[in-house]
């Protein structure tokens, strides 16, 4: 008897979690949560900047970056304008002070509810086997990755010591060990910057895990959109993360992509190459797929892949299989908690 679409589906889902993947997680991913969309942010800047504060060319740069944000998304408009240090500098801090807020409520909310984040269950259930090791690769700086590795009882590594007051690792990997052997750690490779990063003004970068502001005579060491995107990222820390990024992904052989939009040339290169090879297996979760990963998808030559989005009433599916999609009425697959109710 032949297997129905959704059946597809499941199996699909549950090849990729059998294989372990590498998880990667974009926005889509945290704003479930609580955590601000980048049309959030934007209008957050908009109302940032106080009457007054600033003159000369700076007042003229903001308002032209104001101008760009009312037709463009914001990193558009950050690459359509060329920002000062100064402006830089405000941006970095207001969307520190943004996110940071709604990830302080995201943790109270992890300490009320245990199943606050689903990213927890993922976690279980992949160790439920005989890995040791999970990768987390993501842009996002919120930390819902580690809560969710704290929630479940794991050791995570971000490539920092551990300990309120964190430094950067140089040498050889850090990790825990429990009955001789590994302790069972969720490696989370930040491309982008965390939360608990600051850099001083040599440019020595420590974690603060407790910061609930921006330390003096520190700023966030987080990457914005924009041109100093690429400007940053050769840099340390991002330099050592993004290598261990990319070794993450080119061991893989599934990647579970969780609101993720392909969009971001520090993560999807190696992922793609391994992918177009035939080498790994990609299974996409989106409440609206992305314009870049359709097309990705519709150029698929032979390639195996799931994607799953949301459809007016149920699930739109993508795969090697359906390539020209094909909707799951009444069935709900393309939320994270949804799909580990079906495949797991």
């Amino acid at each position: 008897m032949p297997k129905t679409t959704v059946e597809i589906a499941i199996e699909e889902g549950q090849r990729c979690l059998k294989a372990s993947p590498v998880i990667v997680l974009g926005s889509g991913a945290s704003i479930p949560a609580g955590l601000p969309s980048m049309g959030a942010l934007a209008a957050h800047l908009k109302g940032s900047m106080r009457d007054g504060v600033l003159s000369g060319s700076d007042e003229g740069l903001w308002d032209q970056f104001i101008n760009e944000l009312a037709t463009k998304d914001l990193e558009s408009a950050l690459h359509a304008i060329k920002l000062s240090e100064k402006l830089s500098d405000h941006v970095v801090e207001q969307t520190w002070s943004l996110i940071s807020a709604a990830d302080a409520r995201v943790f109270e909310a992890v300490l009320g509810d245990v199943n606050h984040l689903p990213l927890a269950r993922l976690y279980r259930h992949l160790f439920n086997s005989t890995n040791r090791t999970i990768s987390v690769v993501t842009p996002n700086y919120d930390r819902l990755a580690e809560y969710a590795a704290d929630r479940a009882g794991y050791c995570h590594h971000t490539g920092f010591s551990y300990g309120y007051l964190r430094q950067r690792q140089s040498g050889s990997r850090l990790s825990f060990r429990q009955d001789n052997q590994q302790a069972r750690t969720v490696d989370i490779w930040k491309v982008h910057g965390c939360l608990d990063w600051f850099i001083d003004q040599d440019g020595q970068v420590i974690a603060l895990t407790s910061a609930r502001s921006i330390p003096t005579g520190r700023r966030p060491a987080i990457v914005t959109p924009g041109i100093e995107k690429y400007e940053r990222t050769h840099l340390e820390p991002f330099r050592s993360i993004i290598a261990g990024a990319d070794g993450a992904l080119a061991r893989a052989s599934a990647y579970l992509c969780v609101g993720f939009g392909f969009n971001d040339t520090h993560i999807q290169p190696k992922l793609l190459e391994r992918w177009k090879r035939g080498d790994a297996f990609l299974v996409v979760l989106a409440k609206e797929l992305s314009k870049t990963a359709k097309k990705m998808l519709e150029g698929a030559n032979g390639q195996h892949f799931l994607a799953l989005e949301e459809a007016d009433n149920g699930t739109r599916m993508w795969s090697h299989q359906h390539p020209a999609g094909v909707v799951l009425d009444g069935v709900h697959l393309w939320r994270l908690p949804d799909f580990l109710d079906k495949t797991t």
